[in-house]
């Protein structure tokens, strides 16, 4: 995508012409989406998230600088959006040294024991388990993993988009991996 072609529709979006935000959600959505489904974790939710975060940068594109780059803007929005939508709620406890469940177990399929190749479904499986447990970690940690892991951002710039010192960017992604190894025991061999 052209970044000109980013800074055209959005200087049209500015004036009010409906074609350009359609366009523009033609390019974006489906990332807005797959964001917030993987920081918000259900796909309600994750829809819910998206019509609030494409509401915020419609009626925040006023704000966005031209001559900058846009996905970065956007995404920091729709995180903003998510983090905005959990902490109305109730607050999350979430104990890290809390007991795991041994019942997850997928066998040596995934864990490499045994030479037999692994077909599409175990794959399938696997994913869905890994995102279940993903979803059972607190907001947070979620986040940061998120942002880290399928964003590929630095923890400085994790820091940026969601507000939290480096440090605490750090201990939630140290905390995030523990518990996710935890839980995941059994599925992948870790490599220490």
């Amino acid at each position: 995508m052209e970044p000109n072609a980013d800074h055209n529709l959005i200087i049209r979006c500015r004036d009010g012409d409906e074609e350009a935000w359609r366009l523009l959600l033609a390019r974006y959505e489906a990332y807005v989406y797959s964001l917030c489904l993987r920081i918000g974790g259900s796909r309600e939710e994750a829809l819910d998230l998206t019509q609030e975060a494409l509401l915020k940068v419609l009626t925040g594109l006023n704000k966005f600088q031209p001559g900058r780059p846009f996905k970065p803007w956007l995404r920091r929005v729709t995180v903003n959006a998510c983090l905005n939508q959990f902490r109305r709620r109730a607050p999350e406890t979430v104990s890290l040294e809390q007991p795991v469940g041994e019942d997850i177990v997928l066998g040596d399929t995934l864990a490499g024991g045994a030479n037999e190749p692994v077909t599409a479904a175990e794959w399938r499986d696997a994913r869905d388990i890994i995102r279940q447990e993903l979803n059972r970690l607190p907001f947070q940690q979620r986040l940061v993993l998120v942002m880290r892991h399928q964003e590929g951002l630095s923890y400085n710039e994790i820091a940026a988009v969601t507000g939290l010192p480096p440090g605490t960017v750090k201990t939630h992604l140290y905390r995030a991996r523990q518990q996710l190894r935890r839980q995941l025991a059994g599925v992948y061999e870790w490599e220490e």
